[in-house]
């Protein structure tokens, strides 16, 4: 028994295939490490240079983004459009929650963060427009309205005017019985201009939810779901 003990602590006669298993796996955790960090740097720099269009220090996180998703119903979806995808962390859900043939639009304003997105992304439909451009990049690619629209901007750093005319786009674009998608943050949510929002989605949307305060992101946040 003491000899099966040291052999198993030991690992020096582990068979190849558990010594690669392990190897390989420390591997895969190092490159998560790696692109994690390589994200929030990236981020953090963009928010330097553009600090009230991207409205955070740090990408969303993944429990964000995967209560934002988890509200869109994107199954059933043919088209969607992110507005405002930053550095791509509710994008790559998007993609895997995708159904096949589906049109997916990323509308992101900061020409650096929309060549950020393009190389992690390939084949990803980038359009580096302002997200009061909605209908024109639904147009360039054949369609004329989204079934779902996912939010990530900065809400409460808009002016009210710059509010009013993407809620406008917003609206126009969204197919009857669309969802209306995204995350807000916490320390925001007292600004005028939140509470601005806020209204607009009461009156134009027969149904708004909002999720518990997600915590484990930075900075607090939550999510909404608009129908």
């Amino acid at each position: 028994m003491r000899t099966i003990f040291q052999f198993i602590r030991s690992g020096l006669h582990l068979p190849d295939c558990f010594r690669r298993g392990r190897s390989n796996a420390r591997r895969v955790t190092q490159v998560a490490r790696s692109t994690q960090f390589a994200d929030h740097w990236h981020f953090l720099s963009r928010f330097a240079h553009r600090p009230w269009t991207i409205g955070a220090v740090a990408p969303s996180s993944a429990r964000l983004a995967r209560t934002v998703i988890n509200h869109c119903d994107l199954g059933r979806a043919d088209t969607v459009v992110e507005l405002g995808a930053g550095s791509g962390a509710i994008t790559g859900l998007i993609l895997r929650r995708l159904k096949p043939g589906a049109v997916f639009i990323a509308l992101e304003i900061d020409p650096k963060q929309a060549q950020f997105l393009r190389k992690r992304y390939p084949g990803l439909t980038v359009c580096c427009e302002s997200a009061e451009n909605i209908d024109a990049c639904l147009a360039r690619h054949g369609r004329t309205t989204a079934d779902c629209i996912i939010s990530g901007l900065p809400w409460g750093n808009m002016r009210h005017d710059l509010q009013d005319r993407i809620m406008s786009e917003v609206l126009s674009c969204l197919a009857p019985g669309g969802k209306f998608c995204g995350f807000a943050y916490l320390h925001a949510s007292w600004f005028p201009s939140s509470r601005a929002f806020r209204q607009r989605l009461a009156e134009h949307f027969s149904r708004v939810r909002i999720s518990p305060v997600i915590w484990r992101n930075l900075p607090p946040a939550f999510a909404y779901s608009c129908g």
